[in-house]
């Protein structure tokens, strides 16, 4: 297990480390999955394509299309991007792939309606659009699906989630990823007002949070200390521990290998010591 850069911190000693919502969350899921994707660099080799992926890439391309494109596109020219964008990786076999096909269609056609009927006069201010900001000892980075400029000047950042169908406030305003993207927005554009809303693609179903300036800067002082966290860590001295989350971890092979080897190095200490039990 000693194959790891050091750590964090001489990653960062030549250049500031970039830290995003996904990579700051995958250390609080698994620090040793977080030595392996960020450090080892070892992803690749393990992880696998996911149908819940795929179908998530194709809705958002096919979206930020349709939205680049002035919202102009019928239910049915967005059904055809749909099949032109589709990704096929992931699908355990063609009956899944066509159930995700026959929804993903359900849900661009339920999308075209719902922009129709809204009728707001909200303008376009980004797509799909990569937010940097210098942090001090670290740059923030994330990945917006969508940012609105309201007439008032607010700007709202929309993110797309593929899988839920329900969401609420609570979980707008608790989700990582939002806090990350509200604070990079606020900093960049000061003067603007912001909110975030996760939209359900699946459902329709839509919620709305507006962090205050005493929120933002509460988050940004527990952003700080966890990446200090991470900054500090040796990670040559962590170790795989077993977790819910194992069972469906791409590294399950890998620590599972680790504690099979644990286990015979335990067994072998626990052996005792021949002795020469020949009379003299």
């Amino acid at each position: 297990m000693r194959t790891a850069r050091t750590a964090d911190r001489s990653e960062g000693a030549k250049r500031k480390p970039i830290f995003s919502p996904t990579r700051i969350a995958t250390y609080l899921e698994c620090a040793v999955k977080y030595r392996y994707i960020y450090l080892d660099r070892i992803g690749r080799f393990y992880q696998r394509p996911r149908a819940s992926y795929s179908f998530g890439t194709t809705l958002h391309l096919v979206l930020r299309q349709f939205h680049e494109q002035g919202a102009s596109l019928t239910s049915e020219e967005l059904v055809q991007s749909l099949r032109q964008n589709w990704v096929q990786a992931g699908y355990t076999d063609a009956t899944e792939e066509a159930e995700h096909l026959a929804m993903g269609e359900q849900i661009v056609a339920a999308y075209r309606q719902e922009i129709t009927q809204r009728g707001e006069t909200r303008e376009l201010f980004a797509t799909e659009k990569t937010l940097s900001y210098d942090m001090g000892r670290y740059i923030l980075q994330g990945r917006v699906d969508r940012i609105d400029r309201h007439p008032d000047g607010t700007l709202e950042i929309i993110d797309y989630k593929s899988g839920l169908t329900t969401i609420t406030p609570e979980d707008v305003a608790s989700s990582l990823a939002m806090c990350c993207y509200q604070l990079l927005v606020k900093r960049l554009y000061p003067e603007a007002p912001v909110c975030a809303t996760i939209y359900c693609l699946r459902s329709g179903e839509a919620a709305t949070v507006a962090l205050s300036d005493e929120a933002l800067e509460e988050f940004t002082k527990d952003l700080d200390r966890i990446v200090e966290q991470i900054l500090q860590t040796d990670f040559t001295e962590v170790y795989p521990k077993r977790m819910p989350l194992c069972e469906t971890c791409d590294f399950l092979s890998l620590c599972t290998r680790f504690w099979q080897q644990q286990q015979q190095e335990t067994a072998l200490a626990d052996e005792p010591f021949p002795t020469n039990t020949e009379s003299e």
